[in-house]
């Protein structure tokens, strides 16, 4: 991400009207206008969602704010959501559909090679991605129809999108799949780590199942369990080494995104390998309790509690301690108990 920084910076001063500064930090002078902007934005995306809609970024102030602390955070997490799939693609022919200013498609191209066509309905937004680095950029319409591209694409992108398309967004998607996914092709969905974005995603998978395979994070071809509690959606986690002007914006603004970032992912293909015996996906941590430690996991078997008493740590299921959201583990000798799968002392944990 490094080499980016000074053009995004460079962009966002242009777009926010600032004075100017170093080429990988913001100057002191630039720090309180623009954490305004970047609240602002913030509060109409996260908060009331009043601003998750594609004219946003006709405003060239929204739109400086985003590369300013979105751009960053959405090309690490697009890197760490490829990372959950078993397999990735050598320098493949990708698809970011509602690219925005690209860091989707990017962060993909950074990672794999390849090449991108990127999609959106705010030519702003395309402009920049642009000046970013993805070469061919095309308007769209959010909704159904024919898009303008042709051909198959080996991984097609999806980040933050599903909010802003109309209709039957399964539908569209499948419609989508059906006419530009590659035969071992991947549709990479990505949400933001929220109740209603991550349920609303698993409805989605859901929806999609019978006419593609779930690849990840998911371990099963059933039903999400997550959606059978309103209180359950599916988030991973990521620690990342935020740029210095992202960590100047969360000291000034006081959000939290300079040393994790989470999200939500789902990932479809039409094959999708087996998993490994005794493999789960850890999909949530409970609060410390006393005498004890627990994760959530999912796999075929369901979403249910693993759980060690303290007394029963030993070096084989040492592990456990540090597991996070997201990460894929293999859990062996575990016995069901009142509260949940119990490890015992013999029992083993690695994270894959």
């Amino acid at each position: 991400m490094l080499h980016h920084l000074p053009t995004l910076l460079a962009r966002a001063r242009f777009l926010l009207g600032l004075p100017g500064g170093p080429p990988e930090r913001l100057d002191d002078g630039e720090i309180a206008p623009a954490a305004r902007a970047v609240l602002a934005l913030h509060e109409g995306l996260i908060r009331d969602r009043a601003l998750a809609h594609a004219a946003t970024y006709d405003d060239a102030r929204h739109l400086g704010a985003y590369l300013l602390w979105w751009w960053p955070q959405s090309y690490a997490k697009a890197q760490a959501a490829l990372r959950l799939l078993p397999s990735l693609p050598h320098a493949p022919r990708i698809l970011d559909l509602g690219a925005g200013p690209g860091p989707a498609a990017i962060a993909a191209i950074d990672m794999l090679g390849g090449e991108a066509v990127a999609l959106d309905a705010s030519g702003a937004a395309l402009d920049e991605a642009g000046h970013l680095r993805v070469a061919t950029v095309r308007h769209w319409r959010l909704g159904p129809g024919a898009l303008p591209v042709s051909g198959e694409f080996d991984l097609v992108l999806a980040a933050h999108l599903l909010s802003e398309l109309p209709g039957d967004r399964a539908a569209l998607l499948r419609e989508i799949a059906q006419h530009h996914l590659a035969p071992r092709g991947v549709l990479l969905l990505i949400e933001p780590a929220l109740r209603e974005t991550g349920r609303a995603l698993l409805e989605v998978r859901d929806a999609l199942l019978p006419h593609l395979r779930a690849v990840a994070p998911c371990l099963t071809q059933k039903p999400c369990p997550a959606l059978a509690s309103s209180k359950d959606w599916c988030t991973a986690e990521v620690r990342w080494d935020a740029p210095a002007h992202v960590r100047q914006l969360a000291d000034a603004t006081g959000l939290r995104a300079d040393e994790r970032l989470s999200f939500a992912a789902v990932a479809m293909s039409r094959e999708a390998p087996a998993p490994a015996a005794d493999a789960w996906r850890v999909v949530g941590i409970a609060p410390p309790e006393k005498g004890k430690s627990r994760v959530f996991v999912c796999s075929d078997a369901g979403r249910v509690a693993a759980v060690r008493l303290d007394r029963d740590r030993a070096e084989a299921n040492a592990a456990f301690d540090d597991l996070g959201r997201g990460d894929l583990v293999e859990l062996r000798g575990l016995t069901p108990r009142g509260d949940g799968l119990r490890l015992a002392k013999g029992s083993t944990v690695v994270r894959k």
